[in-house]
């Protein structure tokens, strides 16, 4: 099992070109930085438009919120397919950014999953439109050989990373975290977007509680079984019960 975590990038691969002496050609090296600076300014647009319109904002009011004409967008994006993904992958960046902060502060293990459950339904909270969006448009870009991948594989390698490290710890198996990283991922990102449409049904503080105790009880039997202390219940008030 691969347990390294991709980088992303937006797509963007800078050329550099070279004097007959072997130097960088100044005019281009200042070109590739403004090539790149409106490439983000692009992308900055599209999800502006994208949190204004939602998410099936199209180029028309893309170009509306950059204040320029789709044949401009089109110089810098080789169609709307580029940009999209560029777009998803600036999100998906994002998440991991959250994900990875909220790992460093070493949390107890069933503490590490409530925090991470309730970064990622913060995220989706704050900007619903834009994560549907990455739902509608899935692959980002990642800097190695694969180039571009749905946004789950690459938020479950950060998972089955830190699962897999979990497991060595226990004398098992690591390669076994890759398909529990990948079913996190879905599980966690069906039961968002559900929420999303049913915002009245429960709190976020709610619904956190609720996936990180069904995800717990799963691992807490990983933890007794290597011989950990690890309480699988949920706490009072989780799992509601219903009026007598």
């Amino acid at each position: 099992m691969k347990n390294s975590v991709s980088t992303v990038t937006d797509g963007e691969a800078p050329a550099v070109v070279l004097t007959r002496d072997g130097r960088p050609d100044g005019r281009s090296s200042r070109w590739t930085a403004h090539r790149s600076a409106r490439r983000d300014e692009l992308i900055d647009a599209a999800i502006a438009a994208i949190a204004e319109h939602g998410s099936t904002a199209g180029m028309d009011q893309i170009a509306a919120n950059a204040k320029t004409s789709k044949p401009v967008v089109y110089r810098y994006f080789t169609d709307k397919t580029e940009l999209y993904r560029a777009v998803s992958t600036r999100l998906v960046e994002r998440v991991l950014q959250t994900l990875l902060a909220v790992a460093a502060t070493s949390p107890p293990p069933r503490a590490l999953i409530h925090a991470s459950i309730d970064a990622y339904l913060s995220l989706l909270e704050e900007n619903p439109e834009l994560y549907r969006f990455v739902a509608e448009h899935p692959t980002i870009n990642v800097s190695d050989e694969r180039g571009q991948v749905p946004f789950s594989t690459v938020v479950a390698d950060l998972l089955s990373a830190q699962l897999g490290a979990q497991l060595r710890e226990g004398n098992l198996d690591p390669a076994y975290a890759h398909p529990w990283g990948d079913a996190i991922v879905g599980f966690i990102n069906s039961a968002g977007l559900w929420w999303l449409d049913h915002r009245d049904a429960m709190t976020r503080p709610q619904l956190t509680a609720y996936l990180g105790a069904l995800l717990w009880g799963g691992a807490a039997g990983v933890y007794q079984y290597v011989g950990e202390p690890a309480d699988a219940k949920p706490a009072p008030g989780v799992f509601p019960h219903l009026p007598t």
